[in-house]
């Protein structure tokens, strides 16, 4: 399911290759405190000359020193690895895994805080660990939520540790980049029945096939999908019962997307996502489902297939320029076509692109 791989950042600062000795320090807000604690005590050491504060004084000077070579020990010696899930769509939450690998042959690591570095900004909850053991490995989860669709960049990661009086943070940079590509947004469900409505996807034919609507009950064959099976009805009679659709009317959907320079970000966005929606949706109801943008198309999947291929296709699509941007591809004469532009066709240049297959049956510009 998956693959390998505060003091926040602000959005856009990524972190560039350090030494591996390089460390980064701050002080707490206990620390502080600390800190005027023990200034009070030396001065009042030096002014009285009271062996017992000059006790005192030695001992929280080597907590501090304490501090900064104990957490050094915490620091050095791991390895941090990541697996991105397999798929992430805009604005929804996804898992991403972190693996921390302890490679010290002794001592162990205390108190980690993991944060992993990405393009798209801080990270919205770091990975805890309270305890590594020497050459073990464990592994924690956290949630992110991309915001926009496309090619995650993460960068790296920021190994922080309090360990151990919390007097100091201290932190190091390692640097592993990887990348996941980021879905186009989903459309909602009530969002999604009202393009089907509008589209006719769901538009039945007298024919038995994939469809949505129900044409009847009859026994079940060894041939039929489980997937049919009706239990409630099979649970009242005591034997399977499975469902008869009535096909839809085309087994092939095309989406022409427009993706000109002279639709602004946020609208075409908007197109994006509901081109992704028509699809996922026509795949799953075994219709096969292909879409053409100008100069470039998306591979042509049959109906149940994985949408993964097409929706690939959607968030790496560009806008290209309107002044040289290139007809849309032909298409299948059977298919049923949904033209998807910002403004209504007939303030909208594309439609050479309807020209060019206009021999095509059933055009639908929205």
């Amino acid at each position: 399911m998956y693959r390998r791989n505060t003091v926040a950042m602000p959005v856009g600062t990524l972190p560039r290759p350090e030494q591996p000795w390089r460390r980064h320090l701050r002080m707490t807000r206990e620390g502080k405190a600390f800190i005027f604690v023990t200034l009070g005590v030396g001065i009042a050491a030096f002014n009285t000359g009271n062996n017992l504060l000059f006790l005192i004084l030695g001992f929280m000077l080597s907590l501090i020193v304490l501090s900064g070579v104990m957490s050094e020990t915490a620091i050095r010696g791991l390895r941090v690895s990541r697996r991105v899930p397999l798929r992430a769509f805009a604005g929804q939450q996804c898992l991403v895994e972190l693996v921390l690998q302890n490679e010290k042959p002794r001592a162990p690591s205390y108190s980690l805080e993991i944060e992993d570095l990405a393009e798209d900004g801080p990270t919205e909850r770091r990975c805890y660990f309270l305890k590594v053991g020497p050459g073990a490995e464990q592994a924690a989860l956290y949630r992110r939520t991309p915001q926009r669709r496309g090619t995650l960049r993460f960068v790296g990661f920021r190994v922080v540790t309090r360990y151990p009086f919390g007097i100091f943070e201290k932190w190091r940079l390692l640097t592993q980049p990887s990348e996941l590509v980021v879905y186009p947004k989903l459309l909602a469900t009530q969002e999604l029945q009202q393009e089907l409505r509008s589209h006719g996807l769901d538009a039945p034919t007298y024919k038995l096939g994939a469809g949505t609507e129900i044409a009847g009950l009859r026994n079940y064959e060894s041939s039929d999908d489980a997937r049919a099976i009706h239990w409630r009805r099979s649970a009242a009679l005591g034997r399977l019962i499975v469902t008869e659709r009535q096909s839809d009317a085309s087994t092939q959907l095309t989406v022409l997307l427009d993706n000109v320079t002279t639709v602004d970000t946020e609208q075409f966005e908007l197109l994006v996502s509901r081109a992704a929606t028509l699809v996922v949706a026509a795949l799953s109801r075994g219709l096969s489902a292909e879409v053409l943008a100008r100069g470039t198309r998306s591979q042509l999947l049959m109906g149940n297939a994985a949408a993964d291929p097409i929706l690939r296709f959607l968030a790496l699509i560009e806008r290209v320029p309107a002044d040289t941007a290139p007809p849309f591809g032909r298409y299948s004469h059977s298919a049923r076509v949904i033209a998807l532009h910002a403004t209504p066709v007939r303030a909208v240049a594309a439609v050479d692109a309807l020209r060019a297959v206009a021999d095509a049956p059933r055009n639908e510009v929205v």
